[in-house]
C-alpha cells in the first residue's frame, strides 16, 4: 500500500506540477482559499456566460472541451475545500465541528489522482486552441473576401460567434492552467504533511 501511495504521489507531482515548482514547495491551503475561490468564481462566470455554438466543428469542440475541463476543475476545487475543512475539523464557516470525520490518506490520494486527470483534460483542450483560433481567423478573412453581401453577412455572424468562442476558451484556459497547478501543489503538500504525521 505504501508503494502505491508513493507512486500515486509521484504521478500527481509529475502530471500536475511539472514546471510549476517554486522555492516555496509547502502550500498552506488555508491561506490560499481566497485565491482558489476567486479563480473558481471567474471560471463559473465564464461557463455560465459561454457563447453559443458557431457551427464550426473544431471551434465548437474546443469550447466544449474547455467547458468540460472548467466544470471538472470547479468540482475538484470544491472537493478539495470540503476535504480540507473536514481535515482541520471545522465547518466552512470556520466553526469547530467535533463530529466531522477526517478524510483518509487514501481519499486524499484519490483526489490527487482526479486532479491529475483534470490536468490531462486541460492539456487536451489546450492542444485544440491553435486550430480553433486559426479557423476563426480564416472565417474572418472569408468575410473580407466575400463579394456577395448576403453571404458576407452570414459569414460575418459566424465569424463573430467563432471569435467569441475562441476568446471564451482562451480566457478560461488561462485560469484553468493556474487553478490546476495550484490544486496539484495543494494536494501534494497536504499528502506530504499527512504522511509525515503532522496536522494541517
Amino acid at each position: 500500500m505504501k508503494n502505491f501511495l508513493l507512486t500515486a504521489i509521484a504521478m500527481i507531482a509529475l502530471c500536475v506540477t511539472t514546471g510549476a515548482q517554486t522555492e516555496e514547495t509547502t502550500v498552506n491551503f488555508g491561506e490560499q482559499l481566497p485565491k482558489f475561490a476567486e479563480r473558481i468564481t471567474k471560471l463559473q462566470n465564464l461557463v455560465d456566460n459561454q457563447p453559443k455554438v458557431c457551427g464550426v466543428m473544431n471551434i465548437d469542440k474546443y469550447a466544449e472541451a474547455v467547458k468540460d475541463a472548467a466544470l471538472f476543475a470547479i468540482a475538484n476545487s470544491q472537493q478539495l475545500r470540503t476535504m480540507y475543512y473536514r481535515e482541520i475539523g471545522k465547518t466552512e464557516d470556520g466553526v469547530t465541528d467535533v463530529n466531522v470525520k477526517k478524510p483518509t490518506l487514501e481519499e486524499w490520494v484519490s483526489l490527487g489522482t482526479t486532479i491529475a486527470g483534470e490536468g490531462a483534460k486541460v492539456a487536451e483542450a489546450t492542444k485544440s486552441a491553435k486550430a480553433a483560433a486559426d479557423e476563426a481567423k480564416q472565417i474572418a478573412e472569408q468575410v473580407k473576401a466575400e463579394k456577395n453581401p448576403m453571404k458576407a453577412a452570414k459569414l460575418g455572424k459566424q465569424a463573430k460567434a467563432a471569435t467569441a468562442l475562441v476568446t471564451f476558451g482562451n480566457d478560461a484556459l488561462v485560469i484553468l492552467g493556474e487553478e490546476t497547478v495550484e490544486q496539484g501543489k495543494a494536494i501534494n503538500s497536504i499528502i506530504e504533511t499527512l504522511n509525515s504525521g503532522k496536522n494541517l
